[in-house]
């Protein structure tokens, strides 16, 4: 908070005061009336309130999750102890653009309100950060100005594509669920069609195969599972401008991927892989996919500062991982400790399975062999996991999720997938 007189009051103090020091010296009284109306202003300033106060009260929003493109509107409400000119002004994060003018003058006297409608443009979890008062008096001879920091959260999230296929997962729970075990039961699923053996149950014959071959014969069907998965995103780095960035299409995926599975109720995990390991234990529910979806809106790429001069400690695995989870990993495939952490959960023993993102092409001022380097190591890296028996499905974000997976599917089933 500052405050600080205007142009205006020196304007008038120069004026009053020297009317009226030529007046005393020459002894001119008409000298002595030039000055006195801005003398007057000065005694009027000081009278009506030499410094007043508006404050912020309250700050309301429409809607406190909404998806990227839609619009949002943010009410401000201010309050005067006594009548005075604002200034009044609202800076928005770059998750939002705003639409309507984010700034009012008017005279304040009791209460005000400032309506501000802003679309959202990028995913994030983020609001209104500062509000910006400049309040003066009725002559605008003094000013204060004061920044008032604004606590208020909107989760934007990404527009995530529904997805209708399921990541085949290959340590399913005893439990319903929309997964096809690889065991044969009762189910929805058909498995085969075989002669009755002793010990069947009566209710497995199927009696129009059984007219058709003379003998009895039942059907037997894939009983429906579910299964843990856990959702590894990689927030070591992000390449990319604007829109198109690594981090973007990580966390895209993530969502539509956690939500459907989610939906198949499959209990889900998270690991957020970046400054240090954020870790979100397996659950149920859609309870939990609000959880899952506030902890990937609020992933930011932070920067790890060594520890020791044999530089970063390596990451440790949170001891409550299920043992049978399948890791679902969103990753370019280029952080060292995603790659070492990828690399110990497949010693493990766990499923890794990856979708990786197709790096955005750099900027034209990087020289031909700093990017041919960069590709080389980037596919060493790829050979690097698939020789320890991680699955790594390519995807490129302009290409529908819905149909990558839908196209790998059957090859994750026989076995590897990019060996």
């Amino acid at each position: 908070m500052t405050r600080h007189l205007t142009h205006r009051f020196w304007l008038c103090f120069l004026i009053g005061w020297g009317g009226l020091s030529v007046a005393v010296l020459t002894r001119n009284l008409d000298m002595a009336a030039v000055g006195a109306p801005f003398l007057a202003a000065l005694t009027l300033s000081l009278i009506d309130g030499w410094w007043p106060v508006v404050t912020p009260v309250s700050v309301a929003v429409s809607s406190s999750r909404v998806v990227e493109g839609d619009e949002v509107d943010f009410t401000f409400t201010f309050q005067a102890a006594q009548r005075a000119v604002a200034d009044i002004e609202v800076q928005l994060p770059g998750t939002f653009e705003a639409t309507t003018t984010t700034r009012m003058v008017d005279v304040v006297t009791d209460t005000a309100e400032l309506k501000i409608r802003a679309r959202a443009v990028r995913w994030g979890a983020s609001g209104p950060e500062w509000i910006v008062i400049i309040t003066r008096d009725r002559l605008a001879v003094s000013e204060r100005i004061m920044r008032c920091p604004v606590e208020m959260s909107v989760r934007v999230h990404p527009p995530a594509e529904f997805l209708s296929t399921l990541i085949p997962l290959y340590r399913e729970r005893p439990v319903t669920g929309e997964h096809r075990s690889r065991a044969k039961g009762t189910g929805s699923e058909f498995a085969e069609v075989r002669p009755y053996r002793y010990g069947d149950s009566i209710r497995m014959i199927h009696p129009q195969l059984t007219a058709r071959r003379g003998t009895p014969m039942v059907i037997e069907r894939h009983p429906d599972r579910s299964s843990t998965m856990v959702l590894l995103v990689d927030s070591a780095q992000d390449l990319g401008v604007g829109l198109e960035t690594t981090l973007r299409w990580t966390v895209t995926a993530a969502m539509a991927l956690g939500a459907r599975h989610l939906q198949a109720q499959d209990r889900l995990g998270l690991l957020d892989v970046g400054h240090t390991l954020r870790w979100v234990p397996a659950r149920l529910g859609r309870r939990h996919l609000h959880t899952v979806v506030d902890a990937l809106l609020a992933t930011e790429v932070t920067v790890r500062q060594p520890q020791s001069e044999q530089g970063n400690a390596p990451l440790e695995l949170p001891a409550n991982l299920p043992p049978s989870a399948t890791i679902i990993t969103i990753s370019p495939l280029l952080s060292e400790s995603t790659l070492s952490l990828l690399v110990a959960l497949r010693s493990r023993g766990h499923e890794i399975i990856v979708i990786k993102p197709t790096v955005p092409d750099p900027a034209d001022d990087v020289s031909p062999l700093a990017r041919r380097i960069f590709d080389v190591g980037n596919r060493l890296n790829e050979q690097w996991l698939r020789h320890r028996g991680a699955m790594i499905i390519p995807w490129s974000p302009n290409e529908s999720l819905q149909h990558i997976l839908s196209r790998v599917i059957p090859k994750l089933a026989r076995g590897r997938v990019g060996t």
